[in-house]
């Protein structure tokens, strides 16, 4: 609780009767990956029936607690909307497909995610707050499988209140219509584009070493090379480039095949195109600043964006949903951004502690603190002897036990 303090009121202020359980639940979901059927055991050999007695999630009761539940989008809505940030943070929206095979969610329809998958699917939407180095998930929506991510931004966005919000693509949003259609609605969109394409400046790479280059900055450690592409007349985008020194040699090494030296002329064309494009990375944005390093930065958190994704799906064991109906679904992805605010909360402490390379947010949270036991006799409530292991992932999170 003393990580997540402005959760609890958030919940008690836009829940009130559903407060408790609500963030037991999340609580435990976040400790202990258990189905609906085992949290009432969860909750009764845990700490937190004395911290917040009298909670009945019996599975029958559970169930029908989260079938309510799920009926109240709009107050989801307004809780969500407590934690999106003011104007000196800004937000980044990003998609994933969730698979989902039940024949009576109507939002699981076909559709098509990068792993090649056309299997019924829900398209799900999240907005995740940045600033100085701090990420934090502040809202979702879903939408049906069949919706383009593109189309679903604005729309997100007006819900959820959104200032300053900046559409981080993957290279199927390089389509005009579809940069077109975010510009008209106002979306700021950062995309990379394929080294391939025309839109990539290519004179300088054409140059020896990186004379072509306007300058170069770090970035965790790397040199990294870039140069601005003249911004189109009347045009809202404009292109950057970069080189990663280290990337790049890394590739030109991988390149050399078995078959050195008895390459034929249009293999030899070919991997010279490709060595020059080594370690090179070409974004599109139609973001306002003119700062290269700023453009970077902002494109790498979308692999922190990813990593939240990852956790969705696999730390939480979410990736194929089996609920049934359209309200239970809607109250188990509440619960679970409940679930990734309280994991992120982990997350950052371990950050700031230096403790990153260590410890997993919720792996740690499973792993290491269910070995910390508490017990009461009769006189009163008693610490248990805390294994070494856990003891130093509660001193990670700079907690005292």
């Amino acid at each position: 609780t003393e990580l997540t303090p402005d959760i609890r009121e958030m919940l008690a202020k836009h829940f009130p009767e559903d407060a408790e359980w609500l963030y037991a639940l999340a609580v435990l979901r976040c400790v202990r990956q258990c189905a609906n059927r085992y949290v009432e055991h969860a909750y009764e050999t845990s700490f937190l029936s004395e911290a917040m007695p009298g909670l009945h999630l019996s599975s029958q009761n559970l169930s029908n607690l989260m079938t309510s539940l799920g009926y109240r989008r709009r107050q989801m809505v307004a809780f969500m909307r407590e934690f999106v940030p003011s104007r000196d943070w800004f937000v980044l929206v990003d998609g994933s497909s969730v698979v989902c095979s039940s024949k009576h969610i109507r939002d699981a329809q076909r559709g098509y995610n990068s792993h090649g998958c056309h299997d019924p699917q829900l398209n799900l939407i999240y907005a995740v707050a940045v600033k100085d180095g701090k990420r934090v998930p502040v809202f979702y929506k879903r939408y049906p499988g069949s919706v383009r991510d593109v189309s679903a931004f604005a729309n997100l966005r007006a819900e959820a209140g959104l200032q300053d919000v900046i559409a981080i693509c993957d290279k199927g949003f390089a389509k005009k219509s579809d940069q077109e259609e975010m510009e008209r609605t106002g979306t700021k969109y950062l995309i990379p584009l394929k080294r391939t394409s025309g839109e990539c400046p290519r004179e300088p790479l054409e140059k020896a070493g990186f004379d072509g280059f306007d300058g170069r900055f770090l970035y965790n450690g790397r040199i990294i090379w870039y140069a601005k592409a003249p911004r189109p007349a009347g045009a809202k985008h404009r292109v950057f480039l970069y080189v990663d020194e280290e990337l790049r040699h890394a590739e030109q090494r991988m390149a050399r095949g078995a078959d050195v030296g008895r390459e034929t002329a249009a293999q030899l064309r070919k991997i010279k195109k490709e060595q020059k494009r080594a370690g090179s990375l070409c974004l599109k944005t139609s973001m306002e600043t003119d700062d290269a390093e700023t453009v970077y930065r902002t494109y790498k958190v979308r692999e922190e964006v990813e990593q939240l994704f990852d956790t969705y799906k696999a730390e939480l064991d979410f990736n194929t949903t089996g609920m049934h109906n359209d309200q239970t679904l809607e109250a188990s992805l509440f619960v679970n951004h409940l679930v990734l605010l309280i994991a992120y909360r982990v997350y950052e402490r371990l950050r700031d502690n230096g403790r990153l390379r260590e410890y997993a947010a919720v792996k740690m949270l499973d792993n290491y603190l269910r070995d910390v036991r508490v017990s009461n006799v009769g006189d009163g409530w008693r610490l248990e002897p805390i294994p070494k292991a856990a003891r130093k992932a509660i001193e990670a999170l700079g907690l005292t036990p």
